[in-house]
């Protein structure tokens, strides 16, 4: 499998991780907001949108608790949810082209390619804390 040594190519597998989690967290907050303000969202979407963002948030933390704690547990949840979030995502980008809305389509599939180097850097680090839980 695919792994990367420093993740922004200056920053630790450590850190980068960090910066990752921190980011996603702020990102799941602000989708949360539009998703509530916003008039087009509404019934089961709204609160499926909520829970996903929701169950998002726990895993990020989840991923910024196994940068101190140091336990690859912690970060199986990211790796996995965050595969069907850019499942969603990608579905979402499809249904937008779909529908004529072409700027939003190709904002989500940037981000799918971001999303994608996150997970790589995650999975990196994944990799890192596996090789120590087995020198120890």
């Amino acid at each position: 499998m695919f792994t990367v040594d420093q993740c922004c190519c200056c920053f630790t597998l450590k850190w980068g991780t960090l910066a990752i989690a921190i980011f996603r967290i702020l990102h799941s907050l602000v989708e949360i907001c539009f998703a509530l303000f916003e008039s087009r969202i509404s019934g089961w979407k709204l609160y499926l949108s909520a829970a996903l963002r929701a169950i998002h948030f726990i895993v990020c933390i989840l991923l910024i608790v196994s940068i101190w704690v140091k336990k690859s547990l912690l970060v199986i949840g990211y790796l996995i949810f965050d595969v069907i979030l850019m499942i969603a995502l990608l579905g979402f980008s499809i249904y937008n082209f779909c529908s004529g809305e072409i700027l939003y389509g190709v904002v989500c599939i940037l981000f799918i390619f971001l999303f994608i180097y996150f997970w790589i850097c995650v999975f990196s680090w994944f990799m890192e804390l596996r090789k120590l839980e087995k020198e120890n």
